[in-house]
């Protein structure tokens, strides 16, 4: 007995291959206007659909297989109740569909015209393919010329292998609208082909928002770990909104220098005095227009990847002139989720850009608002238990990811000292992105010959305890109104 298929398809490779196949496997082919007359050039028997319906396209072609004789065929099962209906309403039940989408994505990369991107929105493709998943069993979605051998050699087809062409099928049109989605949002996504991952055994790629960022210099490609340093740059950079010029030297996805001043040259100075060590191929970012003078003073240094909303003519100049810098213009513009996978799926939540308040507990409050403010989102950028040691407007020293919350105040402070001349008489300011549970860490502060005040949340059991101590050894304390655990 013959079966039927509707062949529809906008890419037209291997289709003198299917077709004949077809042929010689006694289906009768049903086929729309530029589809058919493809067939009749190759001299492939076939019959028109709009002969089949007694329905001519209309608007244009944008309706030509929308009709009950096509999606009936498509989803009729072998229900008694169905096989009444196709009977009596003379519908042919299709066996096979064979069609692919117009290509939408390519349009987009090719032309800004509107009316060409929407004419590339398909509408009967799309619906023929979904008709004929939901009823797979009976009706094979076959969608990539690249698969037509794979089904050849295959055919009579199993139930599993049903079901794995359905699968590509539902993939490919989620993917498709994914798309077209993208488009109208304003959204432009590329596939970023990556050299390898955090390490060259793992395997890599990135999909880009075109919209967010451009490379604009630099023989290289970026890496996934520069995408990583570029990302915490860019949260810990725009995520504090101000007219003075921020600097952020990001390493490993951690600050190791932030600096907020009114002159950009002199915010890159105290960024870079924050840990020049670790700042040696790291990724530096700026929250304005990077200036010659500042551009002269960077490319003294070894940086991966420098980053600014806009560049000034001679900065371009001189930073072109380092081949191994990539040069990334970003948008401003923060992301509202963020997700990440586990075994078990994918976590999403919200970005944390909660702007933090400040009580007294002991003492007097010396941080403005902006330095207040610019200071927590320092502390948010960096890993738990996360130290955070600031002068009057930079970053001096830090210290994350530590098990202890001892340990990485030991850490920064231990930092601080090698790295800075000491002056007993400058006022520093620590933050702890969450509360001190014993007095051991303030023990270890208060025997510092520095002054040092400290801002940390509050929420243990212990608090008593804490204030007591504080208020007590007349240190400077100062509670956050919330907790910044970045894991």
């Amino acid at each position: 007995m013959g079966k039927n298929v509707i062949i529809s398809v906008f890419d037209k490779s291997n289709l003198d291959v299917i077709a004949k196949f077809l042929i010689n496997k006694k289906f009768t082919i049903y086929s729309t206007g530029g589809t058919s007359k493809f067939l009749r050039k190759i001299n492939i028997p076939h019959k028109e659909i709009t002969k089949y319906t007694k329905q001519k396209e209309i608007l244009g072609g944008r309706v030509k297989t929308l009709h009950p004789k096509i999606f009936g065929g498509l989803l009729g099962t072998n229900a008694k109740d169905h096989k009444n209906d196709l009977k009596k309403e003379k519908i042919v039940e299709f066996d096979l569909l064979v069609a692919n989408l117009y290509p939408f994505e390519e349009t987009v990369k090719n032309t800004k015209t509107k009316s060409k991107i929407i004419e590339m929105i398909d509408i009967g493709g799309h619906s023929l393919i979904r008709a004929a998943v939901k009823n797979y069993e009976k009706t094979i979605p076959l969608i990539n010329p690249r698969d037509y051998d794979y089904f050849i050699k295959n055919f009579p087809l199993k139930p599993i292998l049903k079901k794995k062409f359905a699968i590509k099928a539902i993939d490919h049109i989620t993917e498709y609208d994914y798309e077209i989605s993208n488009w109208f949002k304003g959204k432009s996504l590329t596939k970023y082909p990556l050299r390898y991952g955090e390490n060259p055994q793992q395997k890599a790629s990135a999909i880009i928002d075109n919209n967010k960022f451009s490379q604009i210099s630099g023989d290289k490609k970026l890496s996934y770990n520069n995408l990583l340093d570029i990302d915490a740059g860019v949260q810990l950079t725009y995520g504090f909104k101000t007219k003075s010029n921020i600097c952020t030297i990001i390493k490993h996805g951690t600050p190791c220098g932030a600096s907020l001043k009114k002159n950009q040259a002199e915010s890159y100075l105290k960024a870079l005095a924050g840990d020049p060590l670790s700042s040696f191929g790291g990724v530096i970012a700026f929250n304005q227009v990077l200036k010659k003078q500042t551009a002269k003073l960077l490319i003294k240094n070894f940086y991966e990847v420098v980053t600014a909303p806009e560049f000034e003519k001679e900065a371009l100049k001189l930073l072109r002139e380092r081949k191994n810098l990539r040069v990334i213009k970003v948008k401003k513009g923060l992301k509202n989720i963020e997700k990440k996978s586990f075994f078990g799926g994918t976590l999403i939540q919200d970005v944390n850009t909660k702007n933090s308040s400040v009580d007294t507990i002991n003492g007097k409050n010396k941080l403005d608002k902006e330095k207040f403010g610019f200071f927590v989102n320092v502390l948010k950028n960096i890993k738990s238990n996360a130290i955070a040691l600031f002068d009057q407007d930079s970053l001096v020293s830090q210290s994350g990811g530590q098990t202890s919350r001892v340990d990485a105040l030991e850490i920064c402070l231990r930092k601080f000292k090698y790295q800075s001349d000491v002056n007993k008489n400058k006022n520093l300011f620590l933050f702890s992105d969450a509360f001190f549970p014993f007095t051991d860490s303030l023990s270890i502060i208060k025997r510092q010959k520095i002054k040092i005040d400290i801002y940390a949340p509050m929420g243990s059991k212990n608090d008593s305890k804490i204030c007591n101590y504080v208020k007590k050894h007349k240190l400077k304390f100062f509670k956050l109104s919330d907790r910044h655990f970045k894991h």
